[in-house]
């Protein structure tokens, strides 16, 4: 590489890099609620200073997943299962809102059909279930086209998955029921699409979230 031709190296690429990292232990049960977060230890292990690394956690705090200890170092934050109702709430409102707004402006929901036919899947378990599931919700928030629902979004579910983490809760997700339950949500949308009403496809999406949320054994019952 000739002189003046070397490329600069972005402070927020390593901030990302490291959030993402981070981020991904957290979530994947790797690191456990109370996990100490030491800035000096990561940075070591991940080749970087302590200051990208420093960023990061401080992002992972607005988002909810670290916490300060009492001597203000960072640790894997935990959600208690008593949070899952306001959560719950949270999701349907963020949902909701993503769902009226398709109701009134007509938008185009053909996208979501390759995400139902993924929970199609007999032989797939729990965690690709799981994984499918989140990924049809967060298509639906998405498919209005609002950056900071997005944002918003994302950081619930995270949220979300901490807490079922934190508390050892791992949901029971027949695929077939889950597939039936949303082809019945993709269905109710599209008619509310049709008619301009979202009354009921409104009903049936908040009964899924609190059910699933709540107690997400009990998805499995509705009639």
């Amino acid at each position: 590489m000739a002189a003046g031709e070397f490329r600069t190296i972005s402070m927020l690429s390593l901030v990302d890099e490291c959030h993402r990292q981070i981020r991904e232990q957290i979530l994947s049960g790797d690191l456990e609620a109370g996990a100490p977060l030491r800035d000096s230890v990561i940075a070591r292990a991940m080749g970087v200073s302590r200051s990208p690394v420093r960023e990061a956690l401080r992002r992972l705090e607005q988002s909810r997943l670290v916490e300060k200890s009492n001597n203000h170092s960072y640790r894997v934050a935990g959600i208690d299962e008593g949070d899952a109702a306001e959560l719950a709430a949270l999701r349907m409102a963020d949902e909701g809102l993503a769902v009226r707004i398709i109701v009134r402006d007509r938008l185009d929901v053909s996208h979501l059909e390759p995400l139902i036919d993924a929970l199609a899947d007999p032989e797939s378990g729990s965690r690709p279930a799981a994984e499918a599931d989140a990924a049809f919700h967060t298509a639906v928030v998405a498919t209005v086209r609002m950056p900071r629902l997005d944002a918003r979004y994302a950081d619930l579910t995270d949220q979300i998955r901490l807490m079922l983490l934190s508390n050892d809760v791992s949901p029971v997700l027949d695929s077939a029921t889950v597939h039936r339950h949303h082809v019945e949500l993709y269905e109710g949308l599209r008619a509310a699409i049709a008619s301009g009403d979202p009354s009921e496809v409104l009903a049936r999406w908040q009964w899924h979230v609190e059910h699933g949320m709540n107690d997400p054994a009990r998805v499995a019952d509705r009639g």
